[in-house]
């Protein structure tokens, strides 16, 4: 009798993903706003009244497609070094809907959700990795954090502009700039370290 479960999860499972995917797709082309259900349901191939069953609310949706995405590129642990500063960047540049969800909801003012539960678990963990390798460093990584998480959503907007304005392929401003920010995790860092030598 498991299999027949097991294919049913299965099945509920590929549906959910390509709701998922079809909602952060259409976010991505028309803003967080301007899409209807029936667009969706067409895109991930499924019946508009199924979207409903399994997200209850076009807010739940958005804000579990969103989830989705950034769920596919997060660590378990926030703070596992400059790695993760090259991560995050990499799932903006990928998928730009989610620092577009990102800037609407700011603008907006409207809650940011989930988001900012991952926001304060990173701030946590980078004070966290302060205290238990550098107590006596006057160093503050809180803002650190934010600056680079902004830096990632106006990167995602403005990417293409700016390779143009350097003469260079997106692809090559793409990794000078994930170079940057990992030089920049390096640097704050190393501020802790000299501080307390």
């Amino acid at each position: 009798m498991a299999a027949p479960h097991s294919a049913f999860a299965r099945k509920r499972e590929a549906t959910t993903s390509a709701i998922l995917d079809a909602t952060a797709r259409i976010i991505a082309e028309k803003g967080l706003d301007a899409f209807t259900m029936s667009e969706i349901a067409e895109r991930a191939k499924v019946n508009r009244s199924l979207i409903y069953h399994y997200f209850h609310s076009r807010e739940s949706l958005v804000a579990q497609a969103i989830d989705y995405i950034i769920g596919q590129y997060e660590e378990a642990e926030p703070m596992s070094g400059v790695d993760s500063v090259e991560q995050s960047a990499r799932m903006y540049i990928e998928h730009p809907e989610v620092a577009r969800f990102i800037i609407q909801l700011l603008l907006a003012e409207r809650p940011l959700l989930g988001l900012g539960e991952r926001l304060t678990r990173t701030v946590a963990a980078a004070r966290q990795f302060k205290e238990e390798h550098f107590p006596d460093a006057p160093y503050d990584p809180t803002f650190g954090v934010i600056v680079l998480i902004f830096a990632e959503l106006a990167w995602a907007f403005s990417r293409q502009q700016i390779a143009r304005l350097l003469e260079m392929s997106v692809e090559t401003a793409d990794q000078r700039f994930i170079d940057y920010l990992r030089s920049a995790a390096e640097l704050s860092i190393a501020m802790l370290t000299e501080r307390r030598t």
